[in-house]
C-alpha cells in the first residue's frame, strides 16, 4: 500500500487576513487533505489586528494543523517606508530560516506560492505555485523556477511564458483557482438578499467584489458609473482604507456605494442580491491580462447572475460569449454599454447566467486538489 503523502505548506502570511490569499491558502490545504493528503500550513507569528481562529474565521473543516514559526515582525503600517522595508525583509529572512529549519531532513513534501521562500527552502520535494509572472523575469525568477521539482500555475497565460524560458512542459501543472460550491450555492432569492444587507429593493444593482488595484479595472469601472443612469446603483465591495479613502477623493457619485471590505462569509449574499456582477480587469498589467485566476470570477459564475467582464486572454481562458458579456477592457464606455445591455437583454443573461453556473462545478477546490496531487 503507497505511503500517504505529507505535505508541509509554508506561507509568509498574516493569518487571519482579509486578503484573498488567506481564503485561498486555507481552501487549498482543506481540499488537499479531504483528498487523502496530510496537510501542515506553517505561517509567522505575526502582530494582527484580526484576532479570530484562522478556521472560525474562513468557516473551513479542521481537517489540517496550522504552526505559526516565530519571526522578528517589526512592521507598523505608520512607519516611514524605507524603515518599512527594511522591517519586512528581516521578518522575511527570520521567517525563512526557521522555515528551512522546521523541514529540515524530514520527508515532506515542502509547497509554496512566496518567490523568497522558493528560494531557500530544501529544493529535493519542493513545489512552487505560481500566481503572477513579473514584467521582467530576473535571474533570481529563473532559479526559483529551476529550483522547484514542480511548478503548480493558475493559467495558461503563466505556463506559455514559462514554456518561453525554457522550462519543460512536464515540469508545469495548471491548477485554476475555485470555487467553494456549498459556501456560495445558497438557497435564497435576490428580494431577501437586499433585504438582509439592506439594499433597495426597486433598483437595479451591480455589484463588483475584491480590491481596487488599478489592475482589477475598478477605476474603470467607477468611470462606467458615470454613464450610467440614475436608477442603476453600483456596490463596490471590498478594498483596504487607502484604496476606499483614494477612490472617495476621485469619485463621488450618487450611485457609486463604497462598501468596503466584508468578512468572506458574507460576499454570497452580495452577489445574489445583484442584476449584475462586473470583472473589468485592466489590460495595461500582464497579470490582470494574462496570468490572473481570480477568485470572485468563480463566485461569480456560481451566483447564477449575469457576468460582465473584460475581454482578456486570462479571462478567456474560463469564460465564453456564451456564459458572459464580454467587454473592450479599459474602456468605461464599453463597459457601461455591457452593463446596459446585460440588463436590458434578459433573455440572453439569464441563458448565459444558468451556462457559467453549469461550467463553473468542474472549478471545485477538490477537483483542483486532485490535480495538485496527481502532479506532485
Amino acid at each position: 500500500m503507497p505511503k500517504q503523502l505529507t505535505i508541509t505548506y509554508i506561507a509568509n502570511i498574516r493569518l487571519p487576513t482579509e486578503k484573498a490569499h488567506g481564503i485561498q491558502i486555507m481552501k487549498t490545504c482543506e481540499a488537499l487533505v479531504s483528498q487523502g493528503t496530510d496537510v501542515e500550513l506553517v505561517v509567522p507569528k505575526r502582530h494582527n489586528t484580526i484576532k479570530e481562529d484562522p478556521f472560525d474565521f474562513y468557516g473551513g473543516e479542521r481537517n489540517f494543523t496550522i504552526k505559526r514559526l516565530w519571526s522578528l515582525d517589526a512592521i507598523w503600517w505608520s512607519m516611514p517606508a524605507f524603515l518599512k522595508k527594511i522591517a519586512f525583509w528581516k521578518q522575511t529572512a527570520t521567517f525563512a530560516l526557521n522555515a528551512c529549519r522546521h523541514v529540515h531532513r524530514t520527508s515532506t513534501v515542502v509547497y509554496t506560492r512566496d518567490l523568497f521562500l522558493a528560494l531557500v527552502l530544501p529544493k529535493e520535494k519542493l513545489f512552487y505555485e505560481i500566481h503572477w509572472l513579473p514584467e521582467r523575469v530576473r535571474w533570481y525568477h529563473k532559479r526559483a523556477y529551476k529550483r522547484a521539482k514542480g511548478l503548480i500555475v493558475i493559467s495558461n497565460g503563466i505556463k506559455n511564458d514559462l514554456l518561453k524560458l525554457g522550462i519543460p512542459e512536464t515540469k508545469i501543472c495548471v491548477a485554476r483557482d475555485a470555487v467553494d460550491l456549498k459556501q456560495f450555492q445558497i438557497n435564497i432569492g435576490s428580494g431577501a438578499a437586499r433585504k438582509k444587507l439592506s439594499l433597495p429593493a426597486d433598483q437595479k444593482i451591480v455589484v463588483y467584489t475584491g480590491h481596487l488595484y488599478d489592475w482589477k479595472g475598478a477605476d474603470v469601472l467607477a468611470e462606467a458609473v458615470k454613464l450610467l443612469s440614475a436608477d442603476i446603483q453600483v456596490y463596490l465591495v471590498g478594498g483596504t482604507n487607502e484604496g476606499i479613502k483614494r477612490f472617495k477623493a476621485a469619485y463621488q457619485l450618487p450611485n457609486l456605494h463604497l462598501v468596503g471590505w466584508r468578512r468572506h462569509e458574507e460576499i454570497p449574499f452580495w452577489l445574489r442580491a445583484a442584476d449584475v456582477l462586473v470583472l473589468p480587469n485592466s489590460a495595461k498589467s500582464r497579470i490582470g491580462a494574462k496570468d490572473t485566476s481570480p477568485l470572485k470570477l468563480f463566485e461569480y459564475m456560481m451566483a447564477g447572475r449575469p457576468i460582465v467582464a473584460a475581454d482578456l486572454p486570462a479571462i478567456r481562458e474560463v469564460l465564453s460569449d456564451d456564459t458572459a458579456e464580454l467587454v473592450a477592457p479599459d474602456d468605461p464606455a464599453r463597459l457601461a454599454l455591457g452593463i446596459k445591455a446585460a440588463l436590458e437583454r434578459k433573455e440572453l443573461s439569464e441563458k448565459r447566467a444558468l451556462a457559467a453556473e453549469d461550467r463553473v462545478r468542474e472549478y471545485t477546490w477538490d477537483n483542483r486538489a486532485r490535480i495538485i496531487i496527481d502532479f506532485i
